[in-house]
């Protein structure tokens, strides 16, 4: 029996059987005035396995799996049979001193008698022997689904505490979150990041509480602890960071006094049954779900118009790709006619030549060429010429660096062309660097090259392009 009822009717017998006064009676101690327990003090509680006594050990300043601090087991059962409180040195660092941490069974692991015998275990160690605390720590493995435990837990969270009181001092820990390279990957692979993890616990947590804000939440992975960790910068840097921050908020948050069983039974009667006390929030919620209805009818009815109206453009569309198709053939018959012609006319001539230095004057010649040509020709490294073999209009290029005073022009059937002169008139050893370009046609078997008339000093870094435009045999 699980949920407020079965919560109900176990405090119900405890209180009928005088259980209840007992409890009482152990608390005598809370009126020291030097409390045994220090502040702050934080609560850890979730469903079995999520890793509450694990993560309770880490903030002792224990390793994961110390028993001797808080029992810890492998596997999602629960270990903690008793809710168990301990005065600690938080992180085991002596300068944020002694808090008070307590660790609570685990919710969803209870058996045939359900979550009852928790319930009463927690109630007896909070009341009447820790009587408040700061935080509720809520400990929630993420990749774990949202269940019945987990909704259960909710519900009886408020009934236990109050719910007019309990949500202003819980917060969330989402366990079993890595920081490792290969975890923060596979997270962003998946668009998953703690914002977004967080936004969906608490919206979760509103659906079937009478929860009405966003929770803070931290994310302290327990493993990050242990000592082959510590060289994992960007473990240890959130694993300060969310300690840090559990401890500021610890530390921020006013005390919640823990309900007596009088005190729980007083809310639990004004509740008929589970679902009673939740009406207010099912009905708000039931209100904004039929207010997305009506609107997504809307929205559907007016997609059915539009789909309509696509049919119809769809249909006169056929019409028009049947009429195309007939086309569409008789133009891939005249491509492929003309494919052939291209093919047999595709020449391509694209070279270049390079000198590094040139000191003297004459015919140019060159250390290496690049580019290529369909038609064989080529730039002669020795020669320096350019010998045509396809008729055509031919862009020719050529740049240089010079320092003191040069003269170069472009040479066609060995006669200058006086046009082309690339002049530099430097009077000393000033640099300058320049280029000239020229379209000419060109027929089969003539030559081209280049020649330098002056060169007081040197000539670098020299170009000469020869780029067959188009060809043609009118030249």
């Amino acid at each position: 029996m699980t949920g407020l009822l079965g919560t109900f009717l176990l405090l119900l017998s405890v209180s009928s059987s005088g259980l209840a006064w007992t409890f009482f009676e152990t608390g005598g101690s809370l009126d020291d005035p030097t409390p045994a327990y220090p502040y702050p003090r934080i609560v850890l509680m979730g469903p079995s396995g999520a890793g509450k006594s694990t993560l309770a050990n880490v903030l002792s300043g224990c390793l994961p799996n110390d028993n001797s601090c808080f029992e810890t087991c492998a596997g999602v059962d629960s270990c903690t049979q008793e809710t168990s409180i301990n005065v600690v040195t938080y992180l085991g660092d002596d300068a944020y001193g002694s808090s008070t941490l307590t660790d609570t069974p685990g919710f969803g692991d209870s058996g045939i008698e359900g979550d009852g015998p928790i319930i009463t275990n927690i109630i007896e160690a909070l009341k009447h022997n820790l009587g408040d605390a700061n935080v509720i720590l809520l400990c929630i493995d993420y990749s774990q689904r949202f269940g019945p435990d987990l909704q259960n837990m909710v519900t009886e969270l408020e009934s236990l505490f109050g719910r007019s009181q309990v949500w202003d001092h819980v917060a969330i820990e989402v366990t079993k979150w890595a920081f490792t390279d290969a975890a923060i990957l596979n997270r962003n692979r998946t668009g998953v990041t703690e914002e977004s993890a967080l936004h969906d616990i608490n919206q979760k947590i509103m659906e079937i509480s009478h929860l009405n804000k966003s929770l803070p939440g931290v994310f302290i992975d327990s493993f990050a602890a242990f000592p082959e960790e510590q060289e994992d910068e960007t473990q240890q840097f959130y694993f300060k960071k969310y300690t840090q921050e559990l401890w500021d908020l610890a530390l921020a948050t006013p005390t919640l006094q823990f309900l007596s069983i009088e005190d729980i039974l007083a809310e639990l009667s004004e509740c008929r049954s589970a679902n009673d006390c939740l009406t207010e929030v099912l009905e708000g919620r039931l209100t904004q779900v039929e207010s997305d209805v009506m609107k997504n009818m809307a929205q559907i009815s007016n997609n059915d118009n539009k789909i309509n109206q696509n049919t119809r453009a769809i249909d006169a569309n056929n019409a028009n790709i049947g009429s195309n198709r007939g086309k569409i053939n008789s133009n891939t018959n005249k491509i492929n006619l003309n494919a052939g012609a291209i093919d047999a006319l595709e020449i391509g001539v694209g070279m270049c030549a390079f000198q590094n230095l040139k000191t003297d004057t004459g015919t140019i010649t060159y250390d290496s060429t690049s580019g290529t040509s369909t038609d064989g020709s080529t730039i002669s490294t020795s020669t320096g010429k350019y010998i045509v073999k396809t008729p055509g209009l031919y862009s020719i290029t050529f740049s240089a660096h010079t320092v003191g005073q040069a003269y170069i022009y472009l040479y066609k059937d060995g006669a200058r062309q006086d046009d082309t002169a690339y002049a530099s008139r430097q009077d000393s050893a000033d640099a300058e660097q320049g280029s000239r370009t020229v379209v000419m046609c060109l027929t089969e078997d003539q030559q081209i090259h280049l020649g330098a008339t002056t060169n007081t000093y040197r000539i670098m870094r020299l170009h000469f392009c020869v780029t067959l435009l188009s060809a043609t045999n009118t030249c």
